[in-house]
């Protein structure tokens, strides 16, 4: 076969010029522009009707691409049991493998001394496998975002990695890439001061942010900066500190690397440690805003590590630490904008929530889930669908893939391996055209959509982003959407939502009015005008005004559910689909 280059060449599109340069109608297709919700509710724990709407609104927000499977795992239970359900861990994952042999087996250096198709790689000696394996990375992630169960988990690692950023491509090592995600993994329902620690010392974000040069000799600020204007205390008016806590935070850091060599040619985690050599091992001295702090320097190596958790303690010390995370936690969870109201009711009590729990995260999550503001019905179906929620939503509803065409275009004893890679690879890169690469936010400060204002979530949607999300969706219902090109027979490999088989799952089907109530409720979860309901019939039926023929093509497709008679059901509810993807309302969750 044709050699399959290691990178991804997508085009990602600047989301933020995008915006600038357009002026997108957003009421015309049901989108709010202003952010602004202003709730006067607070924290008090929601004790109204936990409902259809409710439990989806609270899956919606949790989960990463809600599916109805999930809210089935819910529906009989109350409010207490769903926020339990959501906040408990995830799985234990399997680890990344070689699935991606068949894109390098034209290159012997590439393939010798790799390890065998199917090995996991996240341990082994990295020589010239780095490209490859950092796709195999972001699909493996794919894969764990698309398999995650009713749990908040893998969302709280989306989180974290959209505020403490690091970088998959920039990483360097892949084994380091896939570390960094493992500790925001592990650490992601457990203490912020202790995940602070192992990100300051996790050797992709040394990498990222130039703390593996970071010497006496010459400090260098990037970490220093970004640590407190964008992983802790943000930038906001109340955060006062100054240009000389960066310079010291920048000699308190100094000294920590990993063997990049070493790394690469031995197996096994890089090793972290602090170069005591070029560690400065002066005292550091704060300012007002941190107390007026000193951090006591020494000649003993083992003060380095000390240094460091003593800083730590004294940024989360700080009021307005707890109060940034909070507001971020809360414009991730329930609205991007915050208004006075917002910051007395909600954001000044959680932090001390926050704080009072010794900064671990669960008691925040619970208390903001469980209240009467998050319930308010005013924030229902008002924020955009970032490309992983659309993507992945569509992935879990509809359990692709349903077709199995693509194994006819790999070479035999590809065994799934390769395909699997290909599939989450090719799905990953239409992601990337909607502007959202994972595990590679645009910049250290994360995926705009997340913390710029006044736009925020809108950022999402622009001429380009709306129509490819549309190609995606009428892809994915009609002629399958690729995945895979085989340059040797010239042809592609799609997968595609068996639409026939998808439908047995209602409620009597044969009943087109009913059906198409229960499909919208199902995709938009919202009322839509009566013409719109009208145009979805239209394009079901392609202009036949009888009704009753649907049912006679329903029950001929249970009767005998042939090629023949599958392919009218896929055909016309594949028009229908389409264009309820096309409505504004769809891209609201």
């Amino acid at each position: 076969m044709n050699k399959q280059v290691p990178t991804n060449k997508t085009k990602q599109p600047d989301l933020v010029a995008l915006f600038q340069k357009e002026h997108i109608q957003f009421e015309a297709i049901g989108i709010k522009k202003d952010r602004s919700i202003n709730s006067t509710k607070g924290l008090t724990p929601y004790a109204g009707d936990f409902g259809i709407a409710e439990r989806k609104h609270l899956l919606n927000r949790t989960l990463i691409g809600y599916s109805h499977s999930s809210y089935t795992k819910i529906q009989n239970l109350n409010l207490t049991a769903c926020v339990d359900m959501l906040l408990s861990p995830e799985k234990a994952f399997d680890l990344p493998i070689n699935d991606y042999y068949l894109d390098i087996i034209d290159n012997p250096d590439e393939v010798k001394g790799d390890v065998p198709r199917g090995a996991v790689w996240v341990n082994a000696t990295e020589v010239n496998q780095g490209g490859a394996r950092w796709v195999s990375l972001k699909a493996w992630m794919l894969k764990q975002f698309n398999q995650q169960s009713t749990s908040i988990h893998w969302r709280m690692v989306l989180f974290y990695n959209n505020l403490l950023v690091s970088s998959i491509q920039n990483a360097g090592i892949s084994k380091n890439a896939f570390y960094y995600v493992d500790t925001l993994f592990k650490l992601s329902l457990g203490n912020f001061k202790e995940l602070i620690y192992q990100v300051t010392i996790d050797p992709s974000m040394l990498i990222y942010l130039n703390g593996n040069q970071n010497n006496k000799y010459a400090p260098d600020e990037n970490y220093a900066r970004e640590l407190q204007e964008l992983f802790t205390v943000g930038k906001g008016p109340n955060s006062k500190y100054t240009e000389k806590d960066v310079a010291e935070m920048a000699r308190l850091l100094t000294g920590w690397q990993f063997d990049w060599e070493k790394t690469k040619t031995t197996e096994g985690r890089a090793i972290v440690k602090n170069n005591f050599g070029i560690h400065d091992t002066g005292d550091k001295q704060f300012s007002e805003f941190y107390g007026n702090k000193k951090i006591t320097g020494s000649s003993n190596p083992d003060r380095a590590e000390g240094e460091l958790r003593e800083a730590i303690d004294m940024i989360c010390a700080t009021d307005e630490m707890s109060k940034y995370i909070c507001r971020r936690v809360y414009s991730f969870f329930v609205n991007p904008s915050i208004d006075p109201t917002t910051e007395d009711l909600i954001i000044t009590p959680l932090a001390k929530i926050f704080k009072d729990a010794k900064f671990e995260i669960l008691p925040v999550l619970r208390t903001l889930l469980s209240s009467e503001h998050f319930f308010d019905k005013i924030h229902q179906k008002t924020m955009v669908k970032s490309p992983m929620d659309f993507v992945v939503g569509l992935l879990k509803e509809f359990d692709l893939p349903l077709l199995d065409n693509l194994y006819r275009l790999f070479p035999k004893g590809s065994d799934g391996i390769y395909y699997e890679f290909k599939r989450l690879n090719g799905i990953q890169n239409a992601m990337i055209s909607l502007g959202m690469n994972i595990g590679d936010p645009p910049s250290v400060s994360g995926w705009p959509a997340y913390y710029q204002a006044p736009a925020y979530d809108l950022f999402w949607i622009n001429s380009e982003t709306i129509i490819k999300r549309a190609q995606f969706t009428d892809a994915l219902f009609n002629w399958g959407q690729g995945v895979y090109y085989n340059g040797t027979t010239k042809t592609y490999a799609q997968v595609r939502a068996n639409l026939a088989s998808y439908l047995r799952q209602f409620n009597n089907p044969a009943d087109l009015e009913g059906l198409v109530d229960q499909l919208v409720d199902r995709h938009i979860g919202m009322s839509i005008s009566s013409d719109n309901r009208q145009l979805i019939l239209s394009q079901i039926m392609q202009g036949n005004s009888n009704l009753s023929y649907w049912s006679e093509l329903w029950n001929a497709y249970v009767a005998n559910p042939s090629a023949e008679n599958s392919s009218l059901i896929q055909n016309r509810m594949a028009k229908g689909l389409s264009l309820i993807y096309q409505l504004g309302e769809s891209q609201l969750f």
